[in-house]
């Protein structure tokens, strides 16, 4: 502790190291920074299952490329939209975009409320806006990227499913964990992030090839009407 203390107080009055990272390489995780305006992607991520080298487009762009998507939207979500493309806090909106993006992100905000876990926890919907807005942002730009690929354009199913099916199939892949009711209970009300399975529900239940993907129809428990749907970018 004492020399982190030594080595954060060093960079006082300095100007700030932009090659350094906030992670390390071996860690399984992304971020980006809005005061520098970067993104950060380690070794660790860049491997089953978000990415592998062998597998098929879907595959890749619905795991790695979802992330590369979510990460892009962090620099307009509710804090990085705060933020200009130099990395200062600026307000670089006008009041009409500004008020309609607040808007949707209030939408949202209402939407992941009504989510529960263990059956009665509710998700706190203003504490999680900022990932819940990347991941709304990421499927489209992480969708958009893939249907410019040749399998993109392409019907053939591998292991029985379309395309656009092994996409959303491997969003979903992406977020597979297993917790304890007790950590549950814990996230749900200190982390910024939407417990896993709402990562996957709560985006795809807003992205329209879902439902052609899959034929969700009205009544199941995933479908909203079109016009419930979500998109902010």
């Amino acid at each position: 502790m004492e020399n982190d203390y030594q080595y954060q107080a060093g960079k006082l009055n300095k100007a700030p190291n932009k090659d350094e990272w906030g992670t390390t390489p071996s860690t399984v995780t992304a971020y980006y920074n809005p005061s520098l305006n970067e993104i950060v992607f380690p070794a660790g991520i860049l491997q089953y299952p978000y990415f592998d080298l062998h597998a098929d487009d879907a595959i890749n762009y619905g795991g790695i490329g979802m992330v590369i998507g979510h990460e892009l939207t962090h620099a307009f979500d509710d804090q990085g939209a705060q933020y200009d493309k130099d990395g200062n806090v600026k307000n670089w909106w006008t009041e009409e975009d500004y008020a309609k993006f607040k808007a949707k992100t209030q939408q949202l905000t209402e939407r992941y409320d009504s989510f529960t876990v263990l059956d009665s926890i509710p998700l706190k919907g203003a504490m999680t806006i900022g990932e819940n807005t990347a991941d709304n942002g990421a499927l489209y730009i992480a969708y958009e990227a893939f249907k410019l690929t040749k399998q993109g354009q392409d019907t053939s199913k591998i292991d029985g499913y379309t395309p656009n099916q092994r996409f959303c199939l491997s969003i979903a892949r992406i977020w597979r964990v297993k917790t304890r009711d007790e950590f549950m209970r814990n996230y749900v009300t200190t982390n910024s992030h939407s417990p896993a399975i709402w990562r996957v529900n709560g985006s795809l239940m807003n992205f329209d090839p879902f439902y052609t993907a899959f034929n969700v129809q009205p009544g199941e428990k995933n479908y909203k009407a079109e016009e419930e749907r979500i998109r902010i970018w």
